[in-house]
Order: C-alpha cells, then structure tokens, then sequence
C-alpha cells in the first residue's frame, strides 16, 4: 500500500494495489504507440511548429519549450513521450475517481480505463487517419487529455464544493482555451453545470454570481494571454488571427447572390461587397455551395464538411489576402490586422442573410456532431446514436425523478452518477452545438466526451443493477 498525506486537510489519500496495477496498465498502454508510430507530422502540424498567428499560444509553446530543450532535429519525440504521459495520466486520475465515489468498485474503474482505451484504438486502427493523437504533433495530443482532467475535476466539485477542484477546473480550461478557440466550451459547460445545480436545483443566487463571475474572468484572462503570447512572440499586442473565417465560411456556403443588398452603400463597404462577390463566385463555380449539396441530411452534412476548407483557404484567404497585398503596402502585423477586418465585417452583414438554408445546414452540421460524438455517421450507427441516447436518458430520469422523496432529493443534491452523467451529456450538448454552428463536426472535434459517454452510461446500469440486487 502506498500513501502520500494532504498536510492542510489532515486525512490520508492511499493508493491500493489495483490503483498502482491501473497505472501501470495505462502506462503502457500510451506509452507502445510513440515507439510503434514515432511522431505523427499532420497537415496543420507545420502552423503550430512555426507560430503561426492563426494559431492559439498554448501548443506552439508547448512545441517551443521542447524545441529548446531538445533541438530542432530531435525534440519531437519527446513531445509525443510527454502527451502520452498525460493521456496515461488523465485516463488513471478518471479511473481512480469513479473508483473512490462509487464504492470502490473495480469494474467501473476498468471500464473507465477500456472505454478511453478504445478511443485511442478506434483512432489508430480502424479510422482512415491511422494514427493515434497522442503521436500527433497536433493540439488534440493534448487536449484530449486535459478535457478529461477538467471533467474529473469539474465532477470533483460539484461533489464537494471543494475550493482546491474549483482552482483546478479554472486551471484546466483557461489552458484548454489556449489551445484551441473550440475548448470555450469548457467555459460553457462550466456556466451550464453551475447553473443546473445553484439555480434550477439549489437556487443560491449569490452562489452562481460568482461562479459565473469566474467563467467570465477566464474567458477574459484567455484573451489576455493570447496578447501576452504575440506580444513576446511578433511585439504585437493582438490576438490570433482568424477568428471570423469559420463562421464566414458557413455563410458563404448558404448566401445567395441577393445577399448583395446587404452590404451598405459607402466606399468602406463597397470593397467588402466586391471581395464577397468575387468569393461568391468562386464558390459557385467550384461547386462549393448548398444549391449543390445532394438531398438527404447526411449527404447536405458532408457536402458542407468537403466544402468547408475549400472555401476558406482555397478562396476566402486568397481572395482577401491578395487584394491586401495588391492594394496596401503593409507589414505583416497590419496585414492580418485588414484581413480580420473585412472578415468580421463581411461575417456581420451576412449573417443578415435569409436563414432558410443556414439552418438547414446547421441543423445537420448538429445532429452528424451527436453521432461523431459517440459514434460515426453510418446508416446503421445512426440507429444506434438514437437507442444510445434514448437509453442514456432513459436510465438517468428513472434514477433522477423517482416517485419517493428520497429520489427526489437524489437529484437534488450532487449524485455520484447522476452528476457524472450530468456533465458528461452537457457536454456533448454544447460541444456539438457551439462546434456545429461554427465549423463542420469532424470525428477529430466531437470525440473529447465519446469514452465519458460510455462510462456515464455504464455507471447509470451499475446503479440500476445494484438497486435490483439490494431489493432482491
């Protein structure tokens, strides 16, 4: 047995057998795919191994430090060393934790570990990427691993109110925003959970100002670190570029040619109008629009998703670039400082445009981001996301809103599963909404809850079945 001692709360946190046992597994686990694969150089890698300014500060850091350390020639396998270190980490510290709240129960500590396992499995060996995102010199390699700490901590809290867990879960999503601009929805989730539990369930009004008043302190401490990061990095204090590009992409896949009239009659707004018009053109004539999309949800939703990069770096980027080097004699800085400024004013008018086909593709965008998120979109599999969720839902208001007061008062008060299970579908919620509006809902953004849903799902039957046995 071994132990280690919290000196400022006076109580033993011991480590059993079957904890260390676990430890080692994932070690090993994580640690086979850097030696069988070595690095994974991917399409974005070079934009983050470069700073480039479109990228957040966090993972061109992390790659800076190791650079520094290890030299441009060798320093990439001890990153992916370090990621698979975290995954290892990440995926024991969930295993550990649903272990100590559900009764020390071994099972579900071991299916915690297999269903996060398996993620890293499916990625490897059956999606046509081939590789593991542990190996890959891409954000995933650590955000993957730090959504999973956030989780367990968020839990942690909501358990027991614990301001050390609350520090943590800041800490973990103001890193998460710095990795990748999709990880605001931590912040969303945070702001989800917290009022969940502190206005619908306890109505502690006080309690929730300052929560939020915490989510609103981080989202604004990440654009400050994103300044911070250019101004040492270009000695500009700005932000990353590109912000608005998703989103205009969208737009542009639904606008149509009467959307000219949106833009405003005056000699700033002409030049807006003329770049969307030459970008709508290319678009069309490319075939990269709605008016071709093949009927049928599923064909409208990968239609857009082979759409999506064609219209932003095949078109929108050169387009508006090219217009800026032909007309202003800027510096770098000034340059993308212009782009970010058609862009956000050409994102502002059009999103003015009849929504008829916008929510069409949204609403697809949406749904396929459900299905990634726990499976893949597959005319048999999306039966399955249908039975998997229904059941999901069905196990935990059976759980949550029984007929006794002692039920009642279950969902009331943190729940060792019904909390878990609360965050783990919040989650996926807001990610496949906040991730389907702005960018198409690739497998690669929506998998961060897919081995938390299954773990979810397996305490709410640990439950069901323990309560059958108790009453037998």
């Amino acid at each position: 047995m071994m132990m280690w001692i919290d000196k400022t709360k006076k109580y033993r946190i011991t480590l059993d057998k079957w904890e260390i046992g676990l430890a080692i597994i994932c070690l090993g686990f994580y640690l086979f795919f850097p030696f069988y694969d070595g690095p994974v150089w991917c399409a974005d890698s070079p934009s983050y191994a470069t700073m480039n300014i479109t990228r957040e500060p966090l993972y061109p850091t992390f790659l800076w430090i190791f650079r520094s350390l290890f030299g441009e020639d060798r320093y990439l396998m001890p990153v992916v060393l370090a990621q698979s270190l975290l995954a290892a980490y990440a995926t024991w510290k969930l295993s550990v934790t649903v272990k100590r709240y559900k009764d020390n129960s071994r099972s579900l500590a071991l299916l915690a570990v297999i269903f996060q396992f398996g993620v890293t499995i499916l990625c490897r060996f059956v999606a046509i990427r081939g590789s593991s995102y542990i190996d890959s010199i891409m954000t995933e390699g650590l955000g993957l691993s730090l959504y999973v700490l956030f989780i367990v901590q968020l839990y942690r809290y909501m358990m027991e109110g614990k301001k050390r867990n609350l520090a943590a879960v800041a800490c973990y999503a103001l890193l998460l925003v710095n990795l990748r601009k999709q990880m605001l929805i931590t912040l969303a989730l945070m702001a989800a959970v917290f009022f969940l539990y502190y206005i619908l369930k306890k109505r502690r009004i006080k309690k929730i100002l300052l929560l939020l008043g915490l989510t609103v302190s981080l989202f604004l401490a990440s654009k400050l670190t994103d300044r911070i990061y250019n101004a040492f990095v270009r000695g500009a204090w700005i932000e990353h570029s590109g912000n608005s590009m998703g989103m205009l992409c969208t737009l542009i896949y639904t606008s149509g040619n009467n959307d000219i009239s949106l833009f405003a009659e005056s000699t700033e707004e002409d030049v807006v109008r003329i770049l969307y018009e030459e970008i709508l053109s290319q678009a069309k004539a490319q075939e990269l629009h709605v008016t071709y999309a093949p009927r049928g949800w599923v064909d409208l939703s990968t239609h857009y998703a082979d759409s999506y990069d064609a219209i932003g770096y095949g078109i929108i980027n050169p387009v508006i670039q090219g217009y800026i080097a032909e007309h202003f004699d800027y510096s770098e800085i000034e340059a993308v400082m212009k782009y970010d400024e058609y862009c956000n004013r050409m994102t502002k008018v059009l999103l003015l445009q009849d929504k008829g086909d916008l929510t069409s593709v949204l609403t697809a965008n949406i749904w396929k981001g459900f299905i990634n998120s726990i499976a893949r979109v597959n005319p048999y599999l999306n039966i399955y996301v249908l039975l998997a969720y229904g059941f999901y839902l069905f196990l935990y208001i059976i759980s949550a809103f029984g007929r006794t007061g002692r039920q009642r008062k279950r969902w009331e008060d943190p729940d060792n599963t019904l909390t878990f299970a609360e965050i783990v579908l919040g989650g996926i919620i807001v990610n496949s909404f906040v991730v389907g509006v702005m960018i198409f809902t690739q497998p690669r953004y929506m998998i961060y809850n897919m081995g938390l849903f299954y773990l979810a799902l397996s305490m709410l039957i640990y439950d069901l079945i323990s309560r059958k046995i108790r009453k037998w």
